[in-house]
């Protein structure tokens, strides 16, 4: 409406002042000729009549060259200028399109200058949603950016996979973010050669603040565990130090401690779904709910035991395994036992058991509203020692060889590739300390030796027959070892090397 009547308005100012030029200059033209018959035709001659009708038309000549004038002014005021403005707004509109930045007005006169006008409104629409967009964009960023430092803290502070293997225990965790990070945390550390921390919880918010305040959980954790607190008092502590903060932030936590030896579980929990004990059967830890921490200041904990076995194990979780929803049904607690079972094996086989249960939640519906993490916590079926990497430890290591292998009658050769493996882990592996550690399986014997030194895979030595003095070079020891033992396995884990001999079968024992 406001373009129309600017045209109505601008109309008028040009048509007739062209029309009023042309009508004076053919109304000239007309007295020119008609005068210049009449002189002639009164005795003038041609020469006479034409300078008399020049004289006569000069000054109305003139008047006309002045309003051309005012013409060619008006022309350029009313369509040049305001095209010179639409080329230059348009050129405007093209840069901020290409930029995403505010459009500038310009203004124009006449019969263009309404198109001017129009095309000024559209460039202010344009313009406006040009920053909307770049506003939605920034937006779209700035949470794109909170994400991806929100993840950055979560694998500083919660790294994507714990996998702590020694003889005496085996710690593996999966946590798997979904695409509104959450803070599930989840860690696992030793507090001396005997005991392992292990905890797991849920903080309930997500993004940034949460990652966050899960890596401040989890460095208060370790720093009360280190104290030598039990895991009561430690989650005592860590509540009143949470509720002090003052941010709203709470958080669910399970804490326990593995008496490596014993297989003494001693744990509190702080409001966390209760762990599965996994095992030939698996079932459910009894323990007290208690409240999540950070919400109230006089909050109380309580630690309890549980006795595992041999071969037993504690699979802990987050609400995001359970809560996996497919769009009909959740994964819910019957399938996540019998994805323990399914995927819980004996102390050989049970590195991916926490990836395999992660992944099957994920599979079935899980990373869609929430994270999700599993913690993988192993009693080996067996005995262990701690040595000191020093020869005269071969005389203990002796004693506990017949200890555990009583009347085995592999004994004497069992005694001879333990031996061969102790003497190269003090004489080339620079360790410190040297784990030694038997269990049974069905008929077979495992001898595992875990040692802090440089890594070095004794399987890579060669492997074939030689001739006896070619044994001076070395390779004798592993040889022996070879036709001693049935299988040999070697790895790595955290800077650790893990040495895995298994004997084999002997009928009637």
């Amino acid at each position: 409406m406001k373009n129309k009547d600017v045209q109505k308005k601008r109309k008028p100012l040009f048509l007739p002042s062209v029309l009023s030029f042309l009508v004076l200059l053919i109304a000239a033209a007309v007295f020119g000729v008609v005068r210049y018959f009449l002189l002639t035709g009164d005795g003038a001659t041609s020469r006479e009549a034409l300078f008399r009708v020049l004289w006569e038309t000069v000054p109305a000549l003139a008047v006309l060259l002045a309003f051309g004038l005012v013409m060619l002014i008006l022309l350029a005021a009313s369509v040049v200028r305001p095209l010179k403005k639409m080329r230059t707004s348009a050129s405007r509109i093209a840069e901020r399109v290409e930029h995403h930045e505010p459009a500038v007005a310009v203004a124009g006169a006449g019969c263009v200058g309404a198109l001017s006008q129009t095309l000024e409104e559209e460039e202010k629409e344009l313009s406006a949603l040009l920053a909307r967009v770049a506003q939605q964009t920034d937006e779209q960023v700035t949470e794109r950016e909170k994400r991806r430092a929100a993840l950055a803290v979560c694998a500083a502070a919660v790294p994507e996979r714990i996998d702590l293997a020694a003889l005496t225990y085996g710690v593996h965790t999966c946590t798997l973010h979904s695409s509104s990070v959450g803070a599930d945390l989840c860690d696992g550390f030793a507090l001396d050669d005997r005991r392992m921390c292990v905890a797991i919880g849920d903080v309930w918010e997500r993004g940034l603040p949460a990652a966050l305040f899960s890596a401040w959980l989890l460095r208060g954790l370790r720093e009360q565990m280190h104290k030598g607190r039990s895991p009561a008092a430690a989650l005592s502590a860590l509540n009143k130090l949470a509720y002090e903060r003052g941010d709203g932030m709470a958080a669910t936590l399970f804490c326990a401690v593995l008496d490596s030896v014993s297989g003494e579980l001693r744990y509190a929990n702080a409001g966390h779904l209760p762990p599965v004990v996994a095992g030939e059967t698996s079932g459910f830890l009894r323990m007290r709910a208690g409240t999540p921490l950070g919400l109230y200041a006089d909050a109380e904990f309580t630690d309890e035991t549980f006795a595992l076995r041999p071969g037993q194990g504690l699979i802990a979780y987050t609400d995001g395994v359970v809560n996996a929803f497919n769009g009909r049904e959740y994964f819910g607690y019957d399938r996540l036992l019998s994805a323990v079972g399914e995927h819980f094996g004996n102390a050989l086989k049970t590195d991916g058991v926490a990836e395999d249960i992660a992944l099957a939640a994920k599979d079935f519906g899980a990373l869609k509203e929430d994270d999700c993490a599993v913690l993988a916590l192993f009693f080996p079926a067996g005995a262990h020692r701690l040595l000191a990497p020093e020869l005269s430890e071969l005389e203990k290591m002796r004693e506990l060889l017949e200890h555990w292998l009583h009347e085995d009658p592999r004994k004497k050769n069992i005694e001879l590739a333990c031996e061969e493996i102790f003497t190269n882990i003090v004489n080339h592996a620079g360790a410190k300390t040297i784990r030694i550690g038997c269990e049974r399986e069905e008929n077979s014997l495992i001898i595992r030796f875990t040692d802090d030194g440089e890594p070095f895979n004794p399987l890579q030595a060669e492997n074939g027959e030689k001739d006896f003095y070619s044994y001076a070079e070395g390779g004798m020891g592993m040889t022996i070892i070879r036709r001693i033992a049935g299988e040999i396995f070697y790895r790595t884990q955290q800077n650790q090397n893990v040495l895995t001999v298994r004997f084999p079968v002997i009928k009637g024992i």
